[in-house]
């Protein structure tokens, strides 16, 4: 007689799916497949290629990642039979057949497929990026203290060097140049200010950014006493690639108190924050900028336009952006098929990719924007 909750346990477990590999964890991935198929006869050897193809996509998709589901059964008396299912947990974005060979008995195909789950990511990790800081603008209000209308300098200065301490930043200081884009991306060949002081040049894939700060000043009076404000405002227009297409404008603002008016002015004095918390509250709203102007650098997708040339598509964009060899990038419009690409050569501000799918032509792809893959 078999006891009852051991088998119900056993059951229960093997009614659990189990994932072999997890393929969306990572994004896509390349794996080599081969499929085979028996030859019936030479009359239906096209057939005979389908099926050994279907089968070197099915074994793809299990690289790419699989569940078990188990079951069990019991027979007459006690004999449990046990049934799997397999199935793959990943999907084939792209592929290409890689070479086909076929004897007296057997089709053989092998390919090399894209296989995962291709999701828009919340944050790409860019593991590296260059970013211009151009000038800043202050705009201040004519009532508020003195001393605090120096502050911009040092908040700018406070930014950058914040900036300049993120692992994944490599900041370039051109504060005494002014962002605009249309300026910048005139032809200065013959520009004789252009020859003498330089132009700043932003490379595809690269960010650049100023900042503006305003502070105005605000009073909330009562009865009895006035309190006095400042009202700050921080703000950076955000550009990605060499012509400075706007991505994000990142905003904070607070509202600091800077003075209390009360009936004397000993009240008042001790009423008053003091100039280190002032500023402390400034520090904090700089940080919090900051912050927020990695993530966004950090998250833009990395992405270019395609030039077909004879050796593959190129684009302007490489190991200085944190690109590798064999990374991979996708293309999907409605002007051709959804197409997966790698890079097959690689330099420090270009490289080269070729689609994944050879039946892709570099004419079909020129011109056309590509996205990386979300970075590890």
């Amino acid at each position: 007689m078999i006891k009852l909750r051991p088998v119900l346990t056993f059951l229960s477990l093997l009614l659990l799916p189990i994932p072999i590999a997890d393929a969306g964890e990572n994004g896509l991935k390349l794996v080599t497949a081969t499929g085979r198929a028996a030859i019936i006869s030479n009359e239906q050897i096209e057939e005979t290629r389908t099926r050994a193809l279907e089968d070197a996509l099915y074994s793809a998709a299990l690289l790419g990642g699989a569940e078990i589901d188990g079951f069990s059964s019991v027979q007459a008396g006690t004999q449990l039979d046990d049934h799997f299912v397999v199935r793959p947990s990943s999907k084939i974005i792209d592929y290409d057949v890689v070479s086909e060979q076929f004897d007296e008995l057997h089709y053989s195909v092998i390919i090399e497929a894209a296989v995962g789950e291709l999701e828009k990511a919340d944050c790409q990790n860019r593991p590296s990026n260059n970013v211009t800081m151009f000038a800043p603008v202050a705009v201040l209000d004519e009532s508020i203290p003195a001393w605090l209308s120096h502050q911009p300098s040092s908040l700018v200065k406070s930014l950058y060097e914040q900036l300049d301490q993120k692992p994944n930043l490599e900041m370039i200081d051109r504060t005494d140049s002014q962002l605009q884009p249309e300026e910048l991306t005139r032809d200065h060949t013959f520009s004789y200010k252009a020859l003498i002081a330089g132009t700043p040049k932003v490379f595809d894939g690269d960010f650049a950014f100023a900042t503006k700060i305003t502070i105005k000043r605000t009073v909330q009076k009562t009865t009895f006493q006035q309190n006095h404000f400042a009202d700050v405002v921080v703000e950076s227009s955000v550009f990605v690639d060499s012509d400075f297409k706007s991505t994000q404008k990142v905003v904070h603002q607070a509202r600091v108190p800077i003075r209390n008016i009360l009936p004397t002015q000993f009240m008042s004095v001790l009423a008053s924050p003091n100039q280190t918390k002032i500023l402390g509250e400034l520090s904090k709203l700089m940080s919090k900028h900051a912050a927020e102007l990695t993530n966004v650098m950090l998250c833009t997708p990395l992405s270019a336009t395609m030039v077909a040339r004879e050796d593959g598509l190129h684009i302007q964009i490489g190991t200085r952006q944190g690109l590798g060899n064999n990374r991979l990038a996708f293309v999907s419009d409605k002007s051709v098929p959804w197409t997966v690409l790698r890079v097959v050569k690689l330099d420090m501000n270009s490289a080269v990719l070729k689609p994944l799918n050879r039946q892709r032509t570099t004419a079909q792809l020129n011109g056309k924007r590509i996205s990386f893959m979300e970075f590890n």
